[in-house]
């Protein structure tokens, strides 16, 4: 119980996260966004781990830097640039597809047995992405404006934060989720920094206005500290799948959060996309229990007793 309610109040302050993010990218680019973001977090992390004495192995901490890569320059650096371009309801759905990503790359690195459930939802979710990229905020159809761009590069960070979660869950459950957390953090900044240093500028920083400060303040401590923690706090108490399904209730409080404070349109085809990601999604998840329920009532009511 104590997993599902960190992981239902990490799930609303990460629907945060989208709004907050699209606020600031209106002062700032994606790169300054990224480098401001996670120089603070590592600041954060490493005041947070001054006093922590851990034994990490040369191998570890390898590993740890691999994630770090993964987390900051790839995940964040394309989320970022996707979201710059795209809508929060769009990146928020996106997301939902985290589940997805976790079950194939522990399918492939685990040997986790395939079932038709998983692959008609696996199937049904990707359908819905379909939909989602080819009908645009506007109502249109159609694969060349730039929002595709950003729905394209939002999803490849999804695949980044899958990867992250299911490559980290071994160090959550090793080292703890604040020294598996903020080690890759600090790493992950570490090797972002001369990019971000090279394509950002200091002048935007010096207009940025007092929402702006508020939405870098949200996504410092309440994205990159807060909610890293209580996702990899999760991590190691439960299974990468059982956490990574709770990223389906994001885009449910995203979009209409968007809808209210930003004005984005919930046409049509977002809503068609999102309840089949969502379906697909639970499918994935759920299907076998679901498939044993209705085949077990079917028996009760048609069968003979033995």
């Amino acid at each position: 119980m104590a997993v599902q309610l960190v992981m239902l109040l990490h799930s609303v302050l990460s629907a945060g996260t989208y709004l907050a993010a699209k606020r600031v990218l209106g002062e700032l680019s994606p790169w300054e966004v990224a480098l401001a973001r996670f120089v603070l977090a590592a600041a954060c992390y490493a005041a947070l781990l001054a006093r922590r004495r851990v034994r990490i192995p040369r191998r570890d901490l390898l590993g740890l830097m691999a994630l770090g890569v993964v987390a900051i320059p790839l995940n964040q650096g394309l989320f970022q640039a996707g979201l710059a371009r795209t809508t929060p309801s769009h990146a928020a759905l996106l997301y939902a597809l985290t589940p997805i990503f976790v079950f194939l790359l522990a399918r492939w690195r685990l040997g986790e047995p395939s079932t038709w459930t998983k692959l008609a939802g696996i199937a049904l979710a990707f359908a819905g992405v379909v939909v989602v990229l080819a009908v645009r905020p506007s109502g249109g159809l159609g694969f060349a404006d730039g929002a595709l761009t950003g729905d394209l590069l939002v999803l490849l960070a999804v695949v980044a934060w899958a990867v992250f979660a299911v490559w980290g869950k071994g160090y959550a459950e090793r080292y703890g989720a604040l020294v598996s957390t903020g080690l890759a953090v600090i790493f992950g900044t570490i090797v972002y920094l001369p990019f971000g240093l090279l394509l950002s500028s200091a002048e935007p920083f010096r207009r940025l206005s007092p929402a702006g400060w508020g939405s870098l303040a949200y996504l410092v401590l309440v994205t990159s500290v807060l909610s890293y923690l209580l996702y990899y706090w999760a991590l190691r108490r439960a299974e990468a799948s059982r956490v990574a399904i709770w990223s389906n209730l994001q885009p449910v409080l995203t979009a209409p959060l968007a809808w209210l404070l930003l004005g984005d349109p919930l046409g049509a085809g977002l809503l068609a996309g999102g309840a089949m990601v969502l379906s697909g999604v639970l499918l994935t998840q759920r299907g076998e229990a679901l498939a044993g329920a209705v085949v077990a009532e079917v028996r009760r009511r048609y069968l003979p007793p033995p």
